[in-house]
C-alpha cells in the first residue's frame, strides 16, 4: 500500500487558505485547527490507508468515520482532502467532489496519487480526455503509480490499443498486488478478447480482494460458462446475487443468470430473473430477446412476440444481439402463431441480414 498522499508538500498556514479549506469541507465537519509545526500529513499514514481501503470497497460509512477526525486535525493534508472528494463523489455530490479534488491538487501539485485519484474520478464521470491528461501527469511524477496505470490501461483499451493497455494493467497489478481494480480491469480486457481462462483467473483474484464486487463475480460466471464449467458458473452467479445489493451493483446480472438458467432448461427460475432484468433494463435489446426466447419455450407466444418486437425496435450499440437473431426468433414466433406471411418475411430477413465482422458481443 502506498504512503499517505500529499505527505511531501509543505504549505503556509495563511488565513485565506484556512478559510478556503473550511468552506470546502462538507457540512457537519470541523475545520482544521492550525498546527504549530510539522508536515500537513504528518502521522496520517495508517489512518489514511484504512480510509483508502474503505473507499476502494465503496464502504462509505466506514470511510466517513475515518475521515471525520482526520479532517479536523489535518485539514490541509491533500490525502485527507482527496478522501473527502471521493466520499462526496460516492454520495453523488459531484460539484463538491470536484472542488475538493481541485483543492487537493493545489495542496500537493507534485503528488502523483492525488492526480491519479482525480483521473479515476473523471473516467468514472465519462470524461476520458480529462482522465487521460491527469493520468499522464501522475505518471510523469511517478511512473510506478499503480492507480494511474489502471486509468491509463482503461483509456488505451478504449482507444483500441490492446497491447499497451494490457501492459499498463499488468504493471499496475505487479506494483500493487492488493489493487482489486487492476485485477478486475485485466479480467475485462481478457474477457473481451475471449481469453476466458485468463479472464477467469483475473476475476477470481479480484473477487478474493473485493468479495462484495458483484460485477467481478458475474464476469467470473460468464467466463466459467464459456469454458464449459456449468457448476462453477452456477456458484459464481449465486455469489454475485448475494453480493448484488452491495456497492458494486450489477444491473445485467439478472439477465446473465436468467439466460444461463434458460440454457439449462430451468424455465421458471429463468423467468423470475429475466422479469427482474426487464424491470431494471427496459431499454436493453438483449434482455427482451432472452425473455422472448423464454416465452417461446413456455409456449406463451403472444408474450414472445411482444418481447421480440420490442427487442427489434431497440438499439444495440454493444452488438450483444444481432438483427438476424431477432429476425429468426420472430420468424419462429409468427410461425407458432399461425401468421405465415410474417413468418416468411422474417425468415427472409434472417437469411439476408448482414453479419458484422465482430459478431455478437457480451455485456
Amino acid at each position: 500500500m502506498r504512503g499517505a498522499p500529499g505527505g511531501g508538500s509543505r504549505r503556509p498556514r495563511a488565513a485565506m487558505a484556512l478559510l478556503l479549506g473550511a468552506s470546502l469541507l462538507p457540512k457537519g465537519w470541523a475545520a482544521a485547527a492550525p498546527r504549530a509545526s510539522g508536515e500537513p500529513c504528518e502521522g496520517t499514514g495508517p489512518a489514511l490507508r484504512s480510509v483508502g481501503r474503505a473507499l476502494d470497497r465503496r464502504e462509505w460509512a466506514e470511510a466517513d468515520r475515518g475521515l471525520r477526525p482526520l479532517s479536523a486535525s489535518h485539514g490541509e493534508c491533500a490525502g485527507v482532502v482527496v478522501g473527502l472528494a471521493r466520499l462526496r463523489a460516492g454520495s453523488g455530490d459531484f460539484e463538491e467532489a470536484e472542488r475538493l479534488f481541485d483543492r487537493a491538487t493545489a495542496l500537493a501539485p507534485g503528488d502523483a496519487l492525488v492526480h491519479a485519484r482525480f483521473a479515476q474520478y473523471w473516467l468514472s464521470r465519462g470524461q476520458p480526455a480529462r482522465a487521460d491528461y491527469l493520468s499522464e501527469l501522475s505518471l510523469s511524477l511517478d511512473p510506478g503509480c499503480a492507480e494511474a496505470l489502471v486509468v491509463q490501461g482503461q483509456i488505451l483499451g478504449r482507444k483500441g490499443e490492446a497491447h499497451p493497455a494490457r501492459a499498463a494493467l499488468e504493471r499496475a497489478a505487479a506494483l500493487a498486488p492488493e489493487n482489486a481494480e487492476a485485477r478486475y480491469q485485466l479480467g475485462v480486457w481478457a474477457f473481451r478478447r475471449k481469453l476466458h481462462a485468463e479472464a477467469a483467473r483475473h476475476f477470481d483474484e479480484a473477487v478474493a480482494l473485493r468479495p462484495r464486487d458483484a460485477r467481478a463475480r458475474d464476469y467470473l460466471a460468464l467466463a466459467l460458462e464459456a469454458l464449459g464449467d456449468a457448476e462453477g458458473a452456477e456458484g459464481a452467479y449465486r455469489g454475485a446475487l448475494e453480493a448484488n445489493e452491495g456497492p458494486f451493483f450489477d444491473s445485467f446480472l439478472d439477465h446473465n443468470y436468467g439466460r444461463f438458467l434458460l440454457k439449462q432448461g430451468r424455465l421458471e427460475e429463468s423467468r423470475s430473473h429475466l422479469d427482474r432484468a426487464a424491470a431494471l433494463l427496459p431499454g436493453s435489446r438483449a434482455v427482451h430477446y432472452e425473455r422472448a426466447k423464454l416465452n417461446l419455450a413456455l409456449e406463451r407466444y403472444p408474450a414472445a412476440r411482444e418481447d421480440a418486437e420490442r427487442a427489434l425496435g431497440l438499439p444495440d450499440p454493444g452488438g450483444l444481439v444481432l438483427d438476424l437473431q431477432v429476425y429468426y426468433l420472430l420468424a419462429t414466433v409468427y410461425a407458432r402463431l399461425g401468421e405465415a406471411e410474417l413468418a416468411r418475411k422474417y425468415a427472409e430477413l434472417s437469411r439476408t441480414a448482414r453479419i458484422p465482422e465482430t459478431g455478437p458481443g457480451r455485456p
